[in-house]
């Protein structure tokens, strides 16, 4: 994640979408607005980098929930918190099905909206971390793997090999038995 976080906010209500946005934006993030979800997809699609989606239930042409599953099929790493004024038990167990991370039901205050938002960004922020180290781990086993590898080497070639050191004082394997087998 960027030092400063993408957000979409994607929402057919003209309102929340702007208000969205000055809130957002005020706080430091860069946000876009779509006003349904056909449009959020589209710039999904374009700009490849949200690192979070404030998305609406109900809208025309596509509906949040189906926008949610085109954006974890594309990108599955974005967070994603419904916005909504359907607000139900089953709604938020539906979202959450769809991947969403939280649901913020309509109308909400800017508090409410921002402490969603970067508790959402935290968790993205820590799963990203949490990768990055995986990977790292993972890349220094593969180097300990090659030094036991070489170590081994060395260990089987010493049954065989008289240790010497050279006059810079580098050891250096010398194995007779393979000197023999050379003349």
């Amino acid at each position: 994640m960027a030092d400063v976080a993408n957000i979409l906010v994607v929402d057919d209500e003209r309102g929340i979408r702007e208000g969205c946005r000055r809130i957002l934006t005020a706080e430091g993030f860069s946000v876009d607005v779509a006003g349904n979800g056909e449009e959020g997809w589209d710039l999904v699609r374009a700009k490849k980098s949200y690192d979070l989606l404030l998305v609406d239930l109900m809208m025309p042409v596509m509906g949040g929930l189906e926008l949610m599953d085109h954006v974890n099929q594309f990108d599955p790493e974005v967070i994603m918190i419904v916005i909504t004024g359907f607000a139900t038990i089953e709604t938020a167990v539906e979202a959450m099905k769809h991947g969403a991370y939280d649901y913020v039901p309509k109308p909400f205050t800017p508090d409410q909206l921002l402490a969603v938002v970067k508790r959402g960004l935290e968790k993205r922020r820590l799963r990203i971390q949490a990768q990055r180290l995986m990977e790292e781990r993972d890349q220094k086993l593969l180097e300990v793997a090659k030094e036991e590898s070489k170590l081994h080497t060395i260990v089987t070639s010493m049954a065989d090999g008289i240790l010497v050191f050279n006059l810079e004082r580098q050891i250096v394997l010398w194995n007779p038995a393979a000197s023999k087998m050379l003349n």
